[in-house]
């Protein structure tokens, strides 16, 4: 099958594309950039520009089966400080991408939005696909947004339209240069002896995956005959407590901790209700916290 990978050199995307080569698909990649912690594949069609260009968006669409959109310029922590951009820059891309896939004919377009930010606090745990979405960020707005567009595209084009709605994956590869990720953040402050710092007590519950349970999670969704929203979790809450208390273990380390005021962008508590994949496809996530720590911890230590 011919897939697009958009956002396809980013953390969860270079993951997306080595599962889709390993299972025999045409990978192309279109992003602003190349990947950040290896060089291009040899056996993927990258076509580095951006999403406004919609003359290279259009050809890089000829001929896919199947789209995968990844691409987002903003985090919850920054998407409130410039909330025009956080549009312009995430929410106008996603129709250019809508509007093209239409004129081409594409059918599968997999939305990947946000476990955590489309449904803010939640009213109760573990919080299913059909709880309120009621957003707390620009971030979670906007995904919550252009998940809305895509069900209109879908009544009046009929397109076939699968939304992920991931925890908080983790795992190689994830940046820590966009104010994300909090267990590998973490680890590349004990790398480089820095202190940790907590928004919060520590007691926040949130929903952890590891990058490759989430993709083989994904797929299983993607290229089935499925539509409709699905959540990507573990379904098991952590606190920030009991991760450092992993990564200690793990380490080895001392760490030195630095608390500050919660973050009003921050969802406290999020566990998701895995159950409709879970029931759809036999999929559950099989990393534990610990053996997906030792593996973030170990690739951390090969590089730089």
């Amino acid at each position: 099958m011919n897939t697009l990978v958009i956002g396809g050199n980013g953390f969860i995307g270079s993951h997306l594309i080595d599962h889709l080569l390993l299972k025999g698909h045409n990978v192309r990649v279109f992003d602003i950039s190349y990947e950040r912690y290896r060089k291009p594949l040899f056996n993927v069609d990258y076509r580095i520009s951006r999403l406004d260009n919609i003359p290279d968006l259009y050809e890089a669409l000829l001929g896919i089966d199947i789209i995968f959109h990844l691409a987002s310029s903003s985090v919850p922590s920054t998407s409130n400080i410039d909330t025009i951009s956080d549009i312009t820059e995430n929410l106008f891309p996603t129709l250019n991408i809508l509007n093209v896939a239409v004129k081409l004919g594409i059918k599968r377009i997999v939305y990947f939005s946000s476990g955590g930010a489309v449904y803010g606090n939640p009213l109760k745990l573990p919080i299913s696909e059909e709880h309120p979405i009621n957003p707390i960020s620009s971030y979670g707005i906007v995904k919550a947004t252009s998940e809305r567009y895509i069900s209109l595209y879908q009544r009046m084009f009929e397109l076939k339209p699968i939304i992920l709605r991931p925890s908080n994956p983790y795992g190689p590869r994830q940046g820590h240069y966009m104010a994300q990720g909090v267990i590998s953040t973490f680890l590349r402050k004990v790398k480089m002896n820095e202190m940790i710092t907590i928004y919060g007590d520590g007691n926040s519950i949130k929903d952890y995956i590891y990058i490759d349970d989430l993709i083989k999670l994904a797929c299983k969704a993607s290229f089935s005959n499925e539509v409709g929203v699905f959540n990507l979790g573990i379904g098991i809450g952590t606190t920030i407590k009991q991760i450092i208390e992993q990564i200690r273990i793990t380490t080895g380390k001392n760490l030195e901790i630095n608390n500050k005021e919660k973050q009003i962008y921050d969802v406290d508590h999020f566990i998701l209700d895995i159950s409709k994949i879970n029931n759809l496809f036999g999929a559950h996530p099989s990393t534990s916290l610990e053996e997906g720590i030792e593996k973030t911890w170990n690739w951390l230590n090969t590089i730089e």
